[in-house]
């Protein structure tokens, strides 16, 4: 059986920060402040900056029926120019449990320009920022032996990397297989109460999920 690693209750979020009102996802955006990489919510569309120092994203898995596991979003824009930044995904995957996440038996593999690497293990991929940038790595979620996995809210953690600055606090993605979008925003609710100040011990450690190895595809 899995252990369950809880921090705070969903009740306790809910008294923490208020509810998410939007149903679409904010893109992340990639800049600097202080010496240190910084994320927040972007609008690829408007290019504007939705949410300055966001550290939680959203996305919905299925939105294509010939794919129903994966998806291309959240996007990543920067204002970087002519740096390159490595995106790393942080070993281990959560599973919402109604009150916190456990760890998951399902893992999620990324991909991008040739590079494949899945919370097994964690893994990153490097890019350049260039003008107009608006990167989408694929997403896909997986079952143990390589079964489909099972409909649920799944959290992931990342950082961004770059020589010469420091790199990202880290930040969430929180997925959304076959869920109603309530249940989806009661889990992200509860992961931005949760987010630990800046310099804090990860949130995926927080929960044991760090260096939790999600079981290898058949």
């Amino acid at each position: 059986m899995l252990r369950s690693f809880i921090v705070v209750t969903a009740a306790a979020a809910a008294l923490a920060m208020p509810a998410l009102a939007e149903e679409g996802h904010e893109d992340i955006w990639v800049t600097s402040s202080g010496g240190q990489l910084v994320t927040g919510g972007w609008d690829h569309v408007t290019g504007e900056i939705t949410s300055p120092f966001l550290r939680v994203f959203k996305a919905d898995m299925g939105a294509d029926p010939e794919f129903p596991f994966s998806i291309d979003e959240p996007g990543i824009g920067s204002d970087l120019i002519g740096s390159s930044l490595g995106f790393r995904m942080l070993a281990g995957l959560g599973a919402w449990n109604g009150s916190g996440f456990s760890a998951a038996s399902e893992g999620l593999s990324v991909a991008y320009g040739g590079t494949n690497f899945d919370s097994l293990l964690g893994g990153a991929f490097n890019f350049s920022v260039t003008q107009g940038l608006d990167l989408h790595a694929g997403f896909t979620l997986f079952g143990p032996g390589g079964a489909d996995p099972a409909n649920g809210i799944y959290l992931s953690s990342f950082v961004f990397e770059s020589a010469g600055l420091q790199s990202s606090e880290v930040f969430y993605i929180v997925w959304n297989l076959g869920m109603s979008e309530a249940d989806h925003d009661a889990a992200i609710d509860w992961v931005t109460a949760s987010v630990p100040a800046p310099g804090g011990m990860a949130l995926a450690a927080a929960l044991g999920l760090a260096g939790k190895r999600s079981r290898r595809r058949g």
